[in-house]
């Protein structure tokens, strides 16, 4: 006999339908495996139970599991008429079960028994398999208890003292803010997922429970969507085909080729033509010269290059990219023509059958660009040369990023909006703190000797703008020792400018003389030790007599501690969805603890933000941030779903930090924007503490869902 058993773990049920006419139900849960049957206690009158039972099925043949499938009946029991009724069923396919370790607790909402069956409410289980031949398999189907307030002991309590159960959070107890929460239990479970009769990831599950270690990564991949429940966001598990294989039940089928680099987000092909040169090409105009661009054109997308005037040798090096998804002709046709006020003139042509391009995968090298020689409109050759390299890829190509996409500039003019459809990478300066320490100043000068200055000092570092307070001096040497704080960014382009002011009357401030301090010549504290402090003598602010000057025995200067203090980190997230907590000063940096990987695969039900051609549309793009890196996806035109499929990474340094990632509408491509401020769609934040080793996530508004 097998020594593997199917756990099937009852944690608890919610917003059940009520039966009886008494406004609730006495709910139990009926388990059915391969002939095995197994029953909870009854929960009286309780429409949100919490059962917490464990129980173990025999499997007699691991082979069979994916014909095999798990049942759970959420019956009520009425004691009165000791009538059963059926408040609905989970089915799981076989092919689905994980082994222990990679098993969470899954909310399933519940199924019709039958098409005019009323079924509300979701069943939280937790299963996989395990081959511990210290478990036994727990007692067969009870009968109903008369008095279900003192269920009998049965074996799934006594199993469930030798195996420890995963922490978890119930649904009560996950009511945290899900504004700034990723939740790490799913709330609706994709169906179809557990209705694939796949054998293969069974067996990939069998074989990972033996002691061998395993040689590969398992992902969960998950998609946020909204739901009517007061959470604003909730999961849903899917099972994409990505770059690393299958996801079948958290884990990963591997595909038959290896994964590159871009494992996160499902393969999407693109036919890649770069343009690089051209030589020799003939004269065109009657002057003799020759305006040269080059037209790429694949069934109805179309690329075009930038035009040179009078070269006959010009260089474009410009990277084109057609989605193979789109793409309903078999023919690449690369077209030479000369630019002109009525109409482009036909220099050249080069064709190529889609079926002969090779396919490139990083990391395999980059195709090397060739000599073609042009043809005319009849094939046959003609003068000039043009360079090309044109090869099958995917958005893992290297050229991607800088391409001209088909599908993105279709409606647009090429040159108007290339720059802000492309997916491109940030990295924000860092951050340093400027403390100045004011202690006083010496021999200050005013008009007006026969009073008492109040004087104050007015410290500027770019925008910002900190003063102290105003002192009625008995003297001409005011004495302040206040601390003022900046916050600058790399690299120091601003200067610190303090000034000395005298107010003369209300609203009447007098410079008594200034000082530029560059923040490049400021030393930087890692640590506590103290900052001498320094003389700087003021400038007069305005230009005085020349004798006024050989008079004036003492200039006026002021006494300053002044420093950049990299041993903080610089705040400039909230304290809620801080992204990075690392003081400034590199050495003082902790070793990282790993790679956060985000792979933004689509975005579903996203609303139309604007209307074009007399319907609405968006022109989505999204955003991620954390730490100093800040990434943005191209742009897709066009799509109210759509499919971004790329992928990053950042270094973590501390696991109480949070993922910002946001959707936005594209507002740069239509004539006339004028710079329009692109407007927000949706974002989420997601917490790295609730994240598991391979972990997607992905950006959600409340109306809609994207898929990481």
């Amino acid at each position: 006999m097998s020594n593997y058993k199917l756990g099937v773990e009852v944690v608890s049920a919610h917003d059940l339908m009520p039966k009886g006419g008494h406004g609730s139900s006495s709910p139990c849960v009926e388990l059915h495996f391969d002939g095995q049957k197994f029953r909870t206690s009854i929960k009286e009158k309780d429409l949100n139970p919490v059962w917490d039972e464990r129980f173990y099925f025999n499997i007699a043949d691991p082979a069979s599991l994916p014909e095999l499938a798990l049942e759970a009946s959420v019956i009520s029991f009425n004691k009165a008429t000791h009538s059963k009724t059926i408040l609905g069923k989970v089915r799981i396919a076989g092919a689905s079960f994980v082994p222990f370790a990679d098993a969470v607790v899954m909310q399933y909402p519940l199924e019709k028994r039958g098409m005019f069956s009323r079924v509300k409410g979701e069943l939280s289980l937790k299963v996989f398999l395990t081959n511990d031949p210290s478990i036994k398999p727990s007692n067969p189907l009870p009968a109903i208890d008369s008095n279900p307030s003192n269920p009998p002991p049965s074996q799934a309590h006594k199993v469930l003292a030798q195996v420890p159960i995963l922490s978890r959070s119930t649904p009560r107890e996950n009511k945290s803010d899900s504004r700034h929460t990723f939740h790490s239990i799913p709330k609706k479970i994709d169906q179809h997922h557990y209705s694939a009769p796949v054998s293969e990831p069974v067996r990939h599950v069998v074989d990972s429970m033996k002691p061998e270690p395993q040689p590969h990564r398992m992902f969960k991949v998950y998609s946020l969507v909204s739901t009517q429940q007061p959470v604003d966001y909730a999961l849903k598990e899917t099972s994409p085909f990505l770059g690393g294989g299958q996801i079948v039940g958290g884990r990963v089928i591997r595909a038959e080729k290896p994964a590159s680099t871009y494992d996160l987000v499902e393969q999407m092909q693109y036919l890649f033509v770069r343009v690089v040169k051209a030589r020799d090409l003939p004269a065109m105009d009657v002057t003799g010269s020759l305006d040269p661009y080059v037209e790429v054109k694949v069934g109805n997308y179309k690329g075009t290059t930038k035009h040179f005037e009078k070269k006959q040798n010009p260089e474009w090096n410009e990277v084109f990219a057609f989605s193979r998804e789109h793409m309903q002709a078999s023919i690449l046709e690369v077209v030479i023509k000369d630019k002109d006020l009525l109409k482009d003139d036909f220099v050249g042509i080069i064709r190529f059958d889609l079926h002969d391009v090779p396919t490139r995968v990083p990391p395999d090298s980059p195709l090397a660009p060739e000599w073609y020689r042009l043809e005319d409109k009849m094939g046959d050759k003609t003068k000039g040369e043009l360079m090309l390299a044109v090869w099958i890829g995917t958005q893992a190509d290297e050229s991607f990023p800088d391409a001209w996409h088909s599908d993105a500039v279709a409606r647009f003019d090429a040159s108007s909006v290339i720059s802000h459809i492309k997916s491109k990478v940030y990295h924000a300066p860092r951050l340093w703190y400027v403390r100045v320490n004011i202690v006083e100043a010496q021999d200050i000068v005013i008009k007006e000797k026969a009073r008492f200055p109040d004087v104050y000092v007015k410290a500027q570092l770019g925008n910002q703008v900190l003063k102290t307070r105003t002192v009625q001096a008995r003297t001409f040497n005011p004495l302040w020792n206040e601390d003022l704080m900046f916050v600058a960014a790399e690299p120091f382009e601003d200067h610190l400018i303090l000034s000395v002011e005298d107010r003369v009357a209300p609203n009447k401030d007098e410079v008594l003389g200034r000082v530029v301090i560059p923040l490049g010549s400021l030393e930087k504290r890692v640590d506590d030790h103290i900052i001498l402090g320094h003389w700087f003598d003021l400038e007069k602010p305005v230009l005085i007599d020349v004798d006024q000057l050989k008079k004036d025995k003492f200039s006026t200067r002021i006494f300053l501690r002044v420093c950049l203090d990299g041993g903080y980190h610089v705040l400039d997230e909230s304290t809620h969805y801080s992204s990075d907590l690392r003081p400034t000063a590199k050495q003082l940096w902790k070793p990282s603890i790993g790679l956060l990987e985000l792979g933004v695969l689509n975005a579903e039900g996203l609303h139309p933000m604007k209307s074009r051609e007399g319907k609405g549309t968006s022109d989505t793009y999204c955003v991620a941030k954390y730490g100093q890196k800040w990434v943005r996806t191209r742009t897709i035109i066009d799509s109210l779903s759509p499919r971004y499929n790329e992928q990053y990474t950042w270094e973590v340094y501390d696991p109480a930090t949070v993922l910002t990632v946001g959707v936005f509408d594209n507002c740069q491509l239509e004539k006339g924007s004028n710079g329009d401020k692109d407007a927000k769609i949706g974002k989420v934040r997601i917490r790295l503490s609730t994240l598991e080793t391979g972990y997607a996530a992905a950006p959600s508004s409340p109306n809609s869902s994207c898929t990481s």
